[in-house]
């Protein structure tokens, strides 16, 4: 009878201990899930952190300055609720929320810098497709403003064809300089085209046609040598030099 009750004893015990040890594991692994939620909701935060600092200096618009920042502030709400005694998240989240009141940027109203570098030029042009195509993906998320989706990738659009009509005026310049007056022909003649492809020009692409009938009404000469602004440089090169990721180096928060 004793050694039936010392069994029972031990039984219980053990049933206790494999609850108890079950109860842990189902905690841990629920705190587990968790974090990889919060996880997943800042690295969405901090991608979109990244896309909008590296497009800083580029006029992209303002309904793309809206939709990025408002992501940011969706991802890290819901990071929020499921951590809401992690600092930096509530910091950060704070930092988006000022940053959506006081969202306008001086460089919006300014035309679109284009390095002299072709490669960099191309990489500048490949960024804004990718821009463009995230952007999109707002379409499906019903909590953001789907509504500015569809202008704030006019924008984007409007912004790599004036970039591609730069491209190609560079490159009749460079054929100027060798003398192969064919070449810069046309050349300037597809540029000009791209933009007649425009009824309604804004006024970044107006001043672009106008310089460009100053260089095809030019000398040779003097439009090969002449420094029109569409060819400033920018720091939009020293950002493409550190792409590692969508478009450049993570920052961690």
């Amino acid at each position: 009878m004793e050694s039936f009750s010392t069994l029972l004893i031990i039984a219980v015990v053990l049933v206790v201990c494999v609850l108890g040890v079950t109860i842990v594991q189902q905690r841990e692994q629920a705190k587990a899930k968790i974090r990889q939620q919060v996880a997943k909701y800042r690295y969405r935060a901090n991608e979109a952190v990244n896309i909008l600092d590296n497009f800083s200096q580029v006029p992209i618009g303002l309904e793309a300055r809206h939709l990025l920042l408002q992501y940011i502030q969706l991802n890290l709400s819901a990071a929020k609720r499921l951590a809401p005694s992690d600092v930096l998240i509530s910091k950060n989240l704070d930092s988006i929320n000022v940053r959506l009141k006081n969202q306008a940027s001086s460089i919006d109203k300014q035309r679109l810098v284009i390095p002299r570098d072709p490669q960099q030029l191309n990489i500048l042009i490949q960024h804004l497709s990718k821009l463009g195509k995230y952007l999109m993906m707002f379409k499906t998320i019903k909590a953001m403003n789907t509504k500015i989706v569809v202008p704030a990738v006019t924008k984007i659009t409007l912004l790599i064809s004036e970039a591609q009509i730069c491209a190609y005026i560079q490159q009749a310049k460079t054929a100027l300089q060798e003398h192969n007056y064919v070449n810069a022909q046309r050349s300037f003649q597809i540029a000009q085209q791209m933009l007649d492809r425009f009824s309604n020009k804004n006024s970044r692409l107006t001043a672009l046609e106008i310089e460009l009938k100053e260089l095809v009404n030019a000398t040779p000469q003097q439009a090969a040598e002449s420094n029109p602004s569409i060819e400033q440089e920018n720091e939009y090169a020293a950002a493409a030099n550190e792409d590692d990721g969508l478009f450049t180096k993570k920052k961690k928060w």
